[in-house]
């Protein structure tokens, strides 16, 4: 993360931090103690769950189901509120995808072009494998585990599910990367049946933005040089014709002081994961993680322009009305998960 960028919203500036620190728990979990237990192991053979010094045995089995649909719904609800958060900041496969993005920087700036190839796929087999062991300790005691592998004595269920979940680490974050949101994940294709027009997403401000091009340095924004903000369907219309040139024909010329703010310089679309262009409008696969908000955030900072030509706001918002929080499937969604912690709380007492 850029720190030097007054103008990035401050929400955005931990996202580096966060995606690590979710990472750094995930591969604490399995050694996290309590009363002298592993605190989660989902042991499958004894029949037990430990889950921080709570104790399910096969006859919970509808406790296990209803936390579950608690954690289901609240996911729901999450999203319909604060638009794809899991997906952009919590969900395994960004965060993975992230580390392994972050490795092949690293190793392309500290080892030589020839070098710096091998070194990353051997990093990101590593860094699978111990995803792999990971993922299995929170099923069969990890101490065990490692100790069983020093002397090679892994069961043949052990080392089937350690190799699987190595090779499905380093195949999604590696290679498949977006298809496994775009054509995979079953929660991609069911949040949009979540959001509506109050739903926060990534959204580029056409009517600062547009036309769309490069100019010398020093001209200022269009707030401060008094173009202002175009009208919304005009602000569509050069979108459409950025985006189908083969359709719309070429853009029309336009001088200098006539351009919007954006200035056309890719960063959005070269670091979106899911190699998108904000500026053709909302899209579906969009993750909303906020790469193209960084990136963008970092240009106009040093074109001297204002923040927010990319920013995470409902479509209602960027219209201008007043954001309405309470709507029909919030109150479905809250009802459901209310219902769903009272009958947990009358099973439980």
């Amino acid at each position: 993360m850029n720190r030097s960028v007054p103008s990035l919203p401050r929400p955005w500036r931990w996202r580096g931090a966060l995606s690590t620190a979710l990472l750094a728990l995930f591969y604490a979990l399995p050694w996290l103690r309590w009363n002298g237990r592993q605190a989660l192991l989902l042991d499958l053979t004894a029949r037990r769950f430990d889950l921080f010094g709570w104790t399910l045995w096969p006859d919970d089995v509808g406790v296990l189901l209803g936390l579950l649909a608690v954690l289901a719904v609240s996911l729901a609800l999450l999203t319909h509120l604060g638009g794809r958060v899991w997906c952009g900041h919590a969900c395994p496969q960004t965060l993975w995808m992230r580390a392994f993005d972050g490795i092949a920087r690293a190793l392309a700036r500290w080892l030589p072009t020839r070098a710096a190839g091998p070194a990353t796929r051997l990093c990101w087999l590593l860094l699978s494998l111990w995803t792999g062991i990971t993922f299995v300790g929170l099923f069969s005691p990890i101490r065990d585990l490692l100790d069983a592998a020093s002397h090679g004595s892994w069961s043949g269920g052990e080392l089937f599910w350690v190799l699987f979940y190595a090779a499905a680490t380093y195949g999604n974050a590696g290679f498949l990367r977006e298809q496994v949101c775009r054509a995979l994940c079953p929660f991609a294709r069911l949040q949009p049946l979540l959001t509506d027009p109050h739903t926060p997403r990534m959204l580029y401000d056409a009517r600062r933005g547009e036309p769309r091009g490069p100019r010398a340095p020093g001209q200022g924004g269009v707030f401060g040089r008094g173009r202002g903000l175009l009208d919304a369907v005009t602000a569509q219309d050069y979108v459409f014709r950025a985006a189908h040139p083969l359709l719309a024909g070429p853009m029309p010329i336009f001088s200098a002081d006539r351009l919007g703010d954006c200035l056309d310089c890719a960063a959005c679309v070269s670091v979106c994961p899911m190699q998108l262009d904000i500026r053709q409008g909302p899209q579906a696969d969009c993750v909303a993680c906020g790469a193209c908000l960084e990136a963008c955030a970092q240009q106009q900072h040093r074109a001297g322009f204002g923040p927010g030509l990319v920013r995470y706001c409902s479509p209602q918002r960027m219209a201008g009305q007043a954001r309405s929080w309470w709507r029909p499937r919030t109150t479905a969604l809250a009802s459901l998960l209310l219902a769903l912690l009272a009958c947990g709380a009358w099973r439980l007492s």
